[in-house]
């Protein structure tokens, strides 16, 4: 009787998780200043451990804090943008997260630009240790839509990751810029996106060659 009233409970304690989880995410997305445009992300899983790769291509807009612009406050070609991918919805990292049972990110890496002007073209390239591996970026600005602070492309590689965790689609993304003070601007941007995963391709072993004697 006791086992059962607890597999009730718990069945109860489920239901009610998954009935809250559409509006877990809610206030999060309507207070941040990033929108996603477009992505493409590709898991390359390789052999041996630690060597998977990352590739990214983002279109990104930000509306700036509650439609105000704050010049580079609001520019990520100035800020750099937090990056971090998760195996886990937005939805359960809303729900469970932060907690002591909450997951770590599967890739995490703040991307700080260096910036180059040619007329009056910007753009910025970054480079830097990341875990095992490394991260490299390309960050563009493209034409700024009306009532917007901007819109940028963003290319971003990384290598020598531990990727292990992400083995289907969708994933989380997160995304964040940073304000003047070098702190995250409200609460990080969540989006569900599609991402190709596969593995690496192998190189065939073809032994020792042998000498031929005349």
């Amino acid at each position: 009787m006791r086992q059962w009233v607890r597999v009730t409970l718990m069945g109860a304690f489920a239901s009610a998780l998954l009935g809250l989880l559409p509006y877990a995410i809610a206030p999060a997305n309507a207070q941040n200043e990033i929108n996603l445009n477009s992505s493409t992300v590709q898991v390359v899983h390789n052999v041996p451990a630690n060597t998977d790769v990352l590739n990214m291509s983002l279109n990104v807009t930000s509306a700036g804090d509650s439609g105000d612009c704050e010049g580079g406050a609001d520019d990520l070609l100035e800020t750099g943008v937090h990056v971090s991918v998760s195996s886990f919805s937005c939805a359960f990292r809303a729900v469970f997260c932060p907690s002591i049972i909450c997951p770590a990110f599967d890739f995490d890496a703040q991307v700080d630009y260096v910036e180059h002007d040619i007329g009056s073209a910007s753009y910025g390239t970054s480079f830097g240790p990341n875990k095992a591996g490394s991260v490299s970026s390309k960050i563009v600005a493209l034409a700024t839509p009306f009532l917007t602070c901007g819109t940028w492309s963003i290319n971003l590689q990384g290598t020598g990751q531990d990727l292990s965790g992400i083995t289907g689609t969708p994933v989380s993304l997160y995304l964040n810029d940073f304000d003047s003070d070098g702190d995250n601007d409200v609460s990080p941007a969540c989006f569900d996106v599609t991402a190709i995963v596969g593995n690496g391709i192998v190189k065939p072993h073809h032994g020792v060659r042998k000498t031929r004697h005349k």
